[in-house]
This record gives C-alpha cells, sequence and structure tokens, in this order.
C-alpha cells in the first residue's frame, strides 16, 4: 500500500483538491438556488410573482430537500479528507470522517422524512399511481439500507486504518 501510495501521490493529491474544488462549486449553486427560491417563494407569498395554484411554494416543505443538499456537500468534502488519512501518516482524521457514521445515519432519516414528508402534503391532483409510490418507497428504501450500509462500513473501516498506520 505504501508503495501505491508513494508512486500516486501527485494524482491523489489531484483528487483531493478536485474533489474540495467540487464540493466548493455544490455549495456555492446550493446557496444561489436555495436564495432563488426563496425570493421566489416569497413574491408568491405576497402576490407580486403570479404562480398558478398547483406550483404555489411552501419554503417549510423544501426543507427537507435544503437539508439533503447539505449532507451531499458534507459528503463530497469528506472524500478528501478519506484519501488525505489513507495516504498520510501523520494525518488526522478531520470533523467530517471522525462524525461520518452520524452523518449517514442523519442522511438516511432526511430520505425517509423527506419521502414521508412529500406524501403527506402531496395534493390530490399531483398524486401518483399507488404502483409508482412503491416504487418510489422501494428506492427510499434501497437508499436507506445503502447508507446504513457505508456507516457500518466507514465504523469498522477507519480502526483498521489507523491500525494498520501504527504497524508500518
Amino acid at each position: 500500500m505504501n508503495e501505491f501510495n508513494e508512486k500516486n501521490r501527485r494524482l491523489l493529491h489531484f483528487y483531493c483538491e478536485t474533489l474540495r474544488t467540487i464540493a466548493s462549486v455544490i455549495l456555492i449553486l446550493s446557496f444561489l438556488a436555495v436564495f432563488a427560491m426563496t425570493i421566489f417563494a416569497l413574491l408568491s407569498k405576497f402576490g407580486y410573482w403570479p404562480v398558478p395554484k398547483p406550483f404555489n411554494m411552501n419554503m417549510i416543505a423544501l426543507l427537507p430537500s435544503y437539508l439533503k443538499a447539505i449532507f451531499f456537500w458534507i459528503g463530497i468534502l469528506g472524500l478528501p479528507q478519506f484519501i488525505r488519512y489513507l495516504v498520510e501518516r501523520d494525518y488526522k482524521p478531520g470533523w467530517i470522517l471522525r462524525h461520518g457514521e452520524t452523518i449517514f445515519y442523519v442522511y438516511a432519516l432526511l430520505s425517509i422524512l423527506n419521502d414521508v414528508w412529500y406524501y403527506l402534503n402531496a395534493p390530490s391532483y399531483n398524486s401518483p399511481s399507488p404502483y409508482i409510490r412503491a416504487l418510489v418507497f422501494l428506492g427510499t428504501a434501497v437508499k436507506v439500507l445503502v447508507l446504513v450500509g457505508l456507516g457500518q462500513i466507514l465504523r469498522h473501516l477507519m480502526p483498521l486504518i489507523k491500525e494498520s498506520k501504527t504497524l508500518v
């Protein structure tokens, strides 16, 4: 593993910097989207923006989506920390990597809450067929199981990496 790390140190450093750049771009675009949706919702609420009744926006209804975007951004920032933790001997894991298991679990919970929130607040004219609802719930169940599995993998992998560094 050390031979691979030494050979590809520049490439791994490039990956870390690229992931940080992508995370920064996603963060900026997310804030711009949230700002635009907030302005649009406020204008439509006070009647300054003509919005058809089915498209009336509610900021509280968008909250789970905002939180999921934040957790996605945190996940992208966690990847460079993980790569640096694998490659460098003296690197201590950052906050995201130390709490990665909890982040995965909270993101899984937010995925469930987002689907429940949508179906409780979905208007009757926009309600999909029961088969499509079943497929959406199946997709959410798969996503939740994958996120919980990733949390478990991370929980067991971090001590193994730490121990392998002390043996070298």
